[in-house]
């Protein structure tokens, strides 16, 4: 063969990027123009790696005591241009443990506990055959369904061990194993085991001067937080746990302009400032004033979360869970990860209480209402006063010595940073009364100002001391002097005069009480992405557009069932990214978190073309800036200019927010839904068959309601904090209620296994044995290949013989197959361009149809998509275009996945010996002409397939060159046409049951976190990306906001800043939360005695 030279990689007379006048011929079918001979750029990435550890300290460093000499260290600066500011010099670098697999998005799940456990049980363990030890801790794995997978499990960690014994087994007793076992943990001094205790609350007695009724809740199961915080820092993760806090900064390689990057806890403001208060004024215990241990900030991450155990009848659990700030979220975010403790399950006020209240309070009948809500109050704070025992105050005030995994003895001091809880929770946590004239648990806004989210006006109201809300210790003393002393009741005149106008209630703060004056409870309550967004703010929202739909065509459905016929084409993407949506998916029953974040992600072209214009432009671009907000909202690192990024987009979000309630919802008469009338219609007839009279007619429930937009909510409120929570406590993964709503997983899963009676103790008692049980050991979650640029399978189990598979000279696809094919591989095998001469080569073709691409992520971590000609086949890839204006990404749709033995024998063949060449067969999809896209014009790109006509419309990748997989959704304004594929045939460029073609498509932007990264330019791990993007510029939003302080009317005239809600029913909790088994849904989703 003459040594002829290949063309790149790909097929190059196609361009996807808009081009100059001179260059663009007349469009083709699919609108897109052909172009001049070029290669895509090579995707070189850069493996992630830790910031640089830290070198060994000099022999000669000393500790000074008397004066603050601040031994301040900057590390190396690395490959992505980070590097550590330390503003102590740190002892200690957990980074140095870090691999590559660590650094993986789907890092190793470790099934581990704590030494101190392990320790304490080592007794009990050693006593026993080693045949009924593996048998034990493969029946406490956690799984109740025994499946396929665990009867393998059992035949390997068990009958196949090379301890295993059938002998041993003779005379086992599982029952008498697990009671030995549970009295071993008893036995422990630390807090292995859970403690029952009864809590104390004081019933208002009702009569002036007459003693309040003290009245023991039992059923509270915990374990002492001090011995859980010593095991945090004591077990197998305690290696990787930062003791010292640091800036991390990053420096642009385009700019080098350095900025401030704001990921984990241990890199936030809070951590930063706290850890040197405790340097600097952190107290000594007495017994021990010359204490010269390194000082260090044990960080606290509090969650709870209520959930009902099954999806039908009454069980339930309020779990509080606690995990290690100092701990990367990456370990503390997987389920398996032992990082998540469980803390203590509080307990309900039980059914006997009613019987006991009524007896002794002489207005029970008038008052029962308001006196349950104020002794659940009461137990929630006792329940957190035993918690916070002595013990634990010692600690705080003092510090606790622990001996760490490197040997060293070191004093840690216990601080709360975060506490994660939906709305009704927090305001509990804090005391005031829901939805009240200031109902928002961390500032004194009122009800009729929630609305002004993004104005500065408002962000005054969050920042100002005088607005910041505080705990009123004075008049919650009075107010509840006049209810256990006086007599009043809990909605009293006097009561009233003293608690509403803070909204508080007459309940002692118990994180004040134990922790001091000092600690304020609003200062640790976060944002909550999944329930004040999520099922929160956008479903409000999506719940809206769908009236406005059925508003739009005369209350009929005809809208509505074309939207859910869209969504039901939306491809999957990812692992569980995009979900398949169900039918009828649009009731918004039972619908999870990541359903309504779906639903959102592809909103845009779904929507599109539903409304008349003006209308149908200003819903899209409000659904761009949405989906755009709450990306940014969610993403695990940020930087100076991210976070300015968000600051301004919030302000624009607020605004758009307030057009579409006062222009867009103006012009329809919208109603409840029709899911919407049936439920209040069962909650109307269940409340009314509660309270009429035997015998008496119940009235008839009410018609179909008026239902307006309502932004005054605290919710909508909540959004303005984002940008100051991410800077104080790190990115919002990292405090997320979604960690607490996967732990519950495992608490339903130990539910299965119990007998339902008195279950939060057997539930107790079942997790103790599964941590006593469970051994340390890694299970890789990702294949080794991190470091490959792909993965394609060596099996040759499918061959395809090249000749026999070019028969099928009808598929347009595989016109001029075989010379594009030579073009590819000759050019893989020589570097050179090849120009059409005859080739001599031997094939061993296989189709394979998956690969897996390996990419680096924006937070500088390892991830693969996976790429399937039948599920997953669109690929984007770097184009070549340094134009202004250009577009960055060429795509393409893989129909054929392939490694072949190749074999060069030319004269000028640098090696006749047969070599392994992967490649991918595609098809290629180009930019629509005349379209615009971007951030400013708030549309998303437009591509579609090259017309068939095209030379380059289908040919040959290199799979190294694939960036990543890529999300396309269906322009359905546009329709579908077979111009593009003229064929109605089989092909192998389609699915097997399709005939034709979407005539464009749009990019999913908005799919993940990291591909808006790739198109915002602000992905750090993104250095091929970096400096061919440019933020938004912001001079038109800083104007608007300089100029926007009489945006918004404020509170509509019929929302009365009087009414408000005094918990009546704290159980009912979840009336608009995500509550129930992790799933919303619109009807009774509320507890009765929480």
């Amino acid at each position: 063969m003459d040594d002829i030279c290949p063309a790149s990689p790909t097929p190059s007379t196609h361009d996807p990027c808009p081009l100059s006048h001179s260059e663009i011929s007349m469009p083709s079918w699919s609108g897109c123009p052909s172009r001049q001979h070029r290669n895509p750029r090579r995707n070189n990435q850069t493996l992630p790696e830790p910031v640089s550890s830290l070198p060994p300290l000099p022999l000669s460093a000393t500790r000074r005591v008397t004066l603050y000499v601040l031994d301040r260290f900057t590390s190396v600066i690395n490959v992505f241009g980070v590097w550590r500011y330390y503003p102590r010099r740190p002892h200690h670098d957990p980074n140095s443990f870090l691999s590559l697999e660590d650094l993986a998005s789907k890092p190793a799940t470790f099934k581990q506990l704590s030494s101190s456990i392990l320790d304490g049980i080592t007794s009990y363990i050693s006593n026993l055959q080693s045949t009924v030890h593996l048998l034990l801790q493969w029946a406490n794995n956690g799984q109740t369904l025994k499946s396929i997978g665990q009867i393998n499990e059992l035949v390997d960690t068990v009958l196949l061990a090379p301890n295993f014994n059938a002998q041993d087994l003779i005379g086992f007793d599982a029952r008498r194993e697990h009671a030995r076992m549970d009295k071993a943990i008893a036995t422990l001094g630390l807090g292995a085991h859970f403690r029952e205790t009864c809590v104390r609350i004081w019933v208002p007695s009702g009569i002036p001067h007459c003693p309040p009724l003290p009245y023991l809740v039992p059923g509270l199961l915990h374990r002492f937080f001090t011995s859980l915080i010593t095991e945090m820092f004591t077990g197998p993760l305690a290696k990787h746990m930062h003791y010292a806090p640091f800036e991390l900064w990053h420096q642009s390689p385009c700019t080098n302009k350095s900025e401030r990057i704001f990921s984990e806890l241990y890199n936030s403001d809070a951590f930063l400032a706290k850890s040197e208060a405790i340097q600097r004024r952190g107290a000594l215990p007495p017994d021990n004033p010359n204490c010269k241990r390194e000082k260090v900030v044990a960080a606290l991450q509090i969650a709870s979360d209520a959930t009902h155990y099954t999806n039908f009848g009454n069980a339930k659990g309020w779990p509080i869970y606690v995990m290690a700030g100092n701990l990367s979220k990456y370990i503390r975010a997987q389920p398996g990860s032992g990082a998540l403790h469980h803390l203590a399950y509080i307990p309900s006020l039980p059914d006997l209480f009613k019987d006991f209240a009524s007896e002794n309070h002489p207005k029970w009948k008038s008052q029962s209402q308001q006196l349950l809500t104020h002794c659940r109050r009461e137990l929630i704070h006792g329940v957190w006063k035993i918690i916070l025992d002595n013990d634990f105050k010692h600690a705080y005030l003092y510090g606790i010595v622990i001996k760490c995994h490197d040997g060293i003895e070191r004093r840690f001091y216990p601080r709360i940073f975060t506490y994660s809880a939906d709305y009704p929770e927090k305001v509990l946590l804090v005391t005031i009364r829901d939805k009240s004239l200031c109902p928002c648990p961390t500032c004194l806004v009122p009800k009729s100002k929630l609305d002004q989210l993004g104005l500065k006006r408002d962000k005054n109201l969050r920042t100002d001391n005088r607005t910041v809300r505080q705990y009123i210790v004075e008049q919650v003393a009075l107010a509840r002097d006049a209810i256990y002393c006086l007599g009043h009741s809990i909605k009293s005149e006097v009561v009233n005069r003293l608690l509403k106008p803070f909204s508080s209630v007459p309940t002692e703060n118990a994180f004040v009480a134990r922790l001091g004056l000092d600690f304020n409870p609003s200062d640790m309550l976060t944002v909550d992405l999944l329930h004040e967004f999520e099922i929160g703010v956008w479903k409000s929202l999506f719940t809206h557009l769908i009236r406005l739909l059925y508003a739009a065509r005369g209350d009929s459905n005809e809208l509505v069932t074309e939207l859910d016929r869209r969504y039901r084409q939306v491809s999957t993407f990812g692992n569980g990214t995009i979900r398949n949506f169900a039918e009828n998916s649009l009731e918004i029953k039972k619908l999870a978190a990541h359903d309504f974040e779906d639903l959102l992600q592809c909103a845009i072209p779904i929507f599109e073309g539903l409304f008349p214009d003006p209308h149908d432009r200003q819903i899209s671009k409000l659904l761009y800036r949405t989906a755009k907000w709450h990306g940014l909202a969610k993403m695990r690192i940020h930087t100076e200019g991210s976070l300015k990024l968000l600051d301004e987009l919030t302000f624009e979000f607020g605004k758009l927010m307030r057009e579409f309630r006062d222009v867009t919802c103006t012009h329809f008469e919208t109603f409840e839904l029709p899911q919407e009338t049936a439920a209040r219609q069962r909650r109307q007839a269940q409340k009314q068959a509660s309270t009429v009279e035997n015998n008496a007619p119940a009235k008839a429930p009410s018609s179909r309601r008026s239902i307006k937009f309502n932004l005054n909510t605290p919710k909508f409120h909540f959004l303005g904090d984002y940008v100051r929570h991410i800077r104080n406590f790190g990115t919002t993964d990292s405090y997320s209620t979604q960690l607490s709503k996967v732990a519950h997983r495992l608490l339903k899963s130990l539910y299965k296994l119990t007998n339902k009676k008195d279950a939060n103790k057997q539930i107790a008692q079942k997790y103790s044995r599964m941590m006593a049980l469970q051994t340390e050991r890694a299970e890789a979650a990702v294949s080794g290949h991190l470091q490959d640029t792909h993965y394609i399978s060596k099996s040759r189990n499918t061959p395809v013989p090249i000749f026999a598979f070019m028969q099928n000279d009808t598929d347009p696809a595989k016109k001029n197959f075989l010379h594009l094919l030579k073009n590819h591989l000759l050019g893989r095998l020589t570097g050179r361009t090849f120009d059409g001469d005859d080739t001599d080569s031997l094939f061993d073709d296989e189709d394979l149809n998956t690969m897996r691409t390996y990419y680096t992520t924006y937070d500088m971590r390892r991830a693969y998509d996976t790429i399937s000609t039948r599920s997953h086949p669109f690929v984007m890839v770097l184009s070549p275009e340094t134009e202004p204006g250009a577009h960055p990404f060429w795509y393409a749709s893989v129909i054929g996945v392939f490694h072949a033995d190749v074999q060069h024998t030319g004269p000028k063949s640098r090696n006749c010996s047969p070599k392994r060449v992967e490649f991918l067969w595609v098809r290629w999809l180009g930019v629509e002409p005349g379209y615009k896209s971007g951030r400013k014009l708030a549309c998303l790109p437009k591509i579609g397939f090259v017309v068939e006509d095209d030379e380059f419309a289908f040919g040959f990748l290199d799979p190294s060159l694939v960036v990543r997989g890529c999300h396309l959704l269906p322009s359905f304004v546009d329709g579908r046409t077979n111009e593009l594929l003229r064929t109605t045939g089989p092909t192998q460029a389609r699915p097997p049951q399709e005939t034709d073609d979407w005539m464009n498509y749009y990019v999913n932007i908005f799919v993940d976190r990291d591909m808006l990264s790739q198109y915002l330019g602000i992905g750090i791990g993104h250095q091929e990306a970096s400096g061919r993007f440019q933020f938004e510029e912001p001079s038109d939003i800083a104007e608007e906001l300089e100029a926007a302080e009489d945006d918004g009317p404020g509170c509509p005239d019929d929302m009365s800043d009087d009414s408000e809600s005094d918990n009546e029913d704290i159980d009912s909790h979840s009336a608009n939360e995500d509550f129930d088994n992790d799933t919303v849904d619109n009807d009774d989703l509320g507890f009765d005695d929480l």
